[in-house]
């Protein structure tokens, strides 16, 4: 089984032998960049899972593996990191299910990944994280709705607004706003009253984008 591992010190130069040797198709080379996505440290980690996005749409397959295989969450993470970053709609299915991971680090990143993909197909699934246990997956899924400009998020967004994380009330109100439904300004009028000014602040905004301001 494999764990979390510290990035060794020469992490820089085996990510730079390792792209070098995948680029001529050597798989040891492709297995150094992989096993980078165990690593530890973000910055190393982030360079490893580029240099296999590098490869191009190839290496699809091996990220789908370590999605489906790994028992860590990074590298779950890391592997879902890749596949957004290489834009295919064929791994969509593969995202939705990692947004019911069991850790929320994975879950976010799943988000992150079919908004940078344009999967509007997903907004139904992500609706429903905005009742997610994690208040930092509810405030990302909140956002990655507005970016999304799809109303069908509308009454999740609006149940939202009363959510008990005011950074979460604060971004279903901004988004609110981006998909300027006429469903949302009696709901964004209430918002006004919240007793924080970041939440008032971002109804406001909306209304305005609502022709209401």
């Amino acid at each position: 089984m494999y764990g979390i591992h510290r990035a060794p010190d020469d992490w820089e130069r085996l990510v730079r032998r390792g792209k070098q040797l995948a680029s001529r198709r050597d798989s040891a080379g492709i297995e150094v960049l992989v096993s980078g996505l165990r690593w530890r440290y973000d910055t190393a980690r982030n360079r490893a899972v580029e240099a296999l996005v590098s490869l191009g749409p190839t290496i699809t397959p091996r990220l789908l593996r370590v999605l489906r295989t790994a028992e860590t969450a990074v590298e779950r993470r890391a592997a879902v990191d890749g596949l957004g970053l290489l834009k295919s709609k064929d791994v969509i299915r593969d995202l939705l299910k990692a947004l019911r991971d069991p850790n929320m680090v994975v879950r976010r990143a799943a988000m992150a990944a079919l908004a940078r993909i344009g999967a509007s197909e997903s907004v139904p699934q992500i609706s429903t994280l905005l009742k997610d246990e994690s208040g930092g997956v509810r405030v990302l899924a909140a956002g990655v709705l507005g970016q999304f400009r799809d109303r069908r998020a509308v009454p999740a967004l609006v149940r939202s607004l009363r959510d008990e994380k005011w950074y979460v009330r604060q971004a279903a109100a901004t988004s609110l706003g981006l998909l300027r439904d006429r469903r949302a300004i009696e709901p964004l009028e209430d918002a006004l009253r919240d007793p924080r000014p970041a939440v008032s602040n971002a109804a406001r905004v909306s209304l305005k984008a609502l022709g209401k301001g």
